[in-house]
């Protein structure tokens, strides 16, 4: 199993003050660039979308957005669209098959265990359509462990996260760094990596 209960209830708990975190910086430059790699009028998947403001600001170019989160509270926040569907899911529960034309995983995938990456990555591929776009946000580093808040997090290097994908199958084309403070108030370095399934 992936999903993790301390990790799940921080996110229950502090959804208003994770939204306000990351309404700041939206849309997102690493946004922004999925948006622009998308066909016109896709199918994507917001993978782990939180308050669903990506979801709505890729609703609001004309693309149907699936979303889904394992936290009730957090998909209580997701805006109401004529083009958003959003339901409660764990990594493990979900399972498509070559239905979306984008999927954008933004600091969500990080939650999950190291072990799980490859089967969950076989898992996002496999949902995509061929050539289909995948943005994956994840923080660097090494290891695994728990901010103060309790969150369990996977740290990555830039060239673990590229090997990681290849071995999946998916063929990276782009990245973008930078640093910004999270929810628990500490400045942390990440890469979006950019990859075609």
């Amino acid at each position: 199993m992936t999903s993790d209960i301390k990790t799940l209830q921080v996110y229950e708990t502090q959804r208003s003050k994770y939204l306000e975190n990351v309404i700041k910086e939206h849309p997102s430059k690493t946004l922004k660039y999925f948006a622009a790699n998308l066909p016109k009028k896709s199918n994507v998947l917001d993978y782990g979308c939180g308050p669903g403001l990506s979801a709505e600001y890729l609703a609001n170019l004309g693309h149907s957005v699936i979303a889904f989160d394992a936290s009730e509270n957090m998909l209580e926040l997701v805006p109401k669209h004529e083009r958003i569907k959003s339901y409660q899911a764990t990594f493990d529960t979900f399972s498509e098959n070559g239905i979306f034309d984008g999927i954008w995983a933004s600091f969500s995938l990080l939650h999950a265990k190291r072990r799980d990456f490859p089967r969950l990555l076989t898992s996002i591929k496999r949902a995509l359509k061929p050539d289909g776009l995948f943005s994956i946000g994840l923080k660097l580093g090494a290891g695994e462990k728990r901010d103060k808040l309790g969150r369990r997090y996977t740290f990555v290097s830039q060239n673990e996260l590229d090997q990681l994908l290849k071995s999946s199958g998916f063929n990276v084309f782009d990245h973008i760094l930078g640093k910004d403070v999270g929810l628990d108030g500490v400045m942390s370095e990440w890469v979006f990596a950019y990859a075609k399934a």
